[in-house]
């Protein structure tokens, strides 16, 4: 049995910003939208948690190993894989968000366009997953243009205004056409844009980000009017 409420407080210290986003998804899509992020979440953070990069291919594997597990029908006896067995993902569709942190188990510093070639592979990907989640339709680029910024964000570097100004740049973008999108379109595909909204803010004011409470009065800005 999948221990939701678990996850979702595991959830809450790994990433903040996607946990807060989560509660905002309808109520029968909210665990499912948690499983996702979880998922997205744990694995985000291997590259930064190993010193040796073969430490961290053979986590990424683990969770390669899990979803066969889970495509036969078993968790392993893992939380997140009985979570997945409750909602199930097409093992393609999330080996993007395993793959793609490969490059970052490199050595050394990487340049704009290397960072931009990972978040292009990681973020449309989540961003995908989420919108069939909510069973919303939404444009390939729309989806692609916020993803890649999304996830471009997340990995600025110190002393990355460049990196941090082109997430911005995408975000903007991102933001500026859902918000054209006809509005129930908008209420549909809004919990799965609602940290891209809130990824915009945090380029916009990188490398000096404001309080906590700035961006949460952003959040919930953003669900009440249902625009970015």
């Amino acid at each position: 049995m999948a221990d939701f409420e678990t996850l979702r407080q595991e959830l809450r210290g790994l990433d903040g910003d996607l946990y807060l986003c989560h509660l905002f998804a309808p109520g029968d899509k909210r665990d499912a939208l948690l499983t996702l992020y979880h998922f997205y979440a744990d694995i985000a953070r291997i590259p930064a948690s190993v010193s040796d990069p073969m430490i961290g291919a053979i986590r990424l594997q683990w969770w390669r190993d899990l979803l066969d597990s889970v495509a036969a029908g078993e968790s392993r006896g893992a939380p997140m894989g009985e979570a997945l067995l409750v909602y199930f993902f097409e093992k393609a569709a999330l080996m993007p968000l395993i793959d793609g942190r490969e490059a970052a188990l490199g050595e050394g510093a990487r340049t704009l366009e290397q960072l931009e070639q990972e978040a292009g592979q990681i973020g449309p990907a989540l961003m995908q997953l989420g919108a069939n989640l909510l069973q919303a339709d939404a444009p390939q680029e729309l989806l692609a243009e916020a993803g890649t910024g999304f996830e471009l964000m997340r990995l600025v570097p110190q002393a990355g205004e460049a990196v941090a100004a082109r997430a911005h740049e995408k975000l903007q973008a991102a933001c500026l056409a859902f918000n054209k999108l006809p509005r129930p379109q908008r209420k549909e595909l809004l919990p799965v844009f609602l940290p891209v909204g809130l990824a915009k803010r945090h380029a916009a004011h990188f490398p000096r980000p404001k309080s906590l409470l700035h961006y949460q009065l952003a959040l919930l800005k953003m669900a009440f009017i249902g625009k970015l």
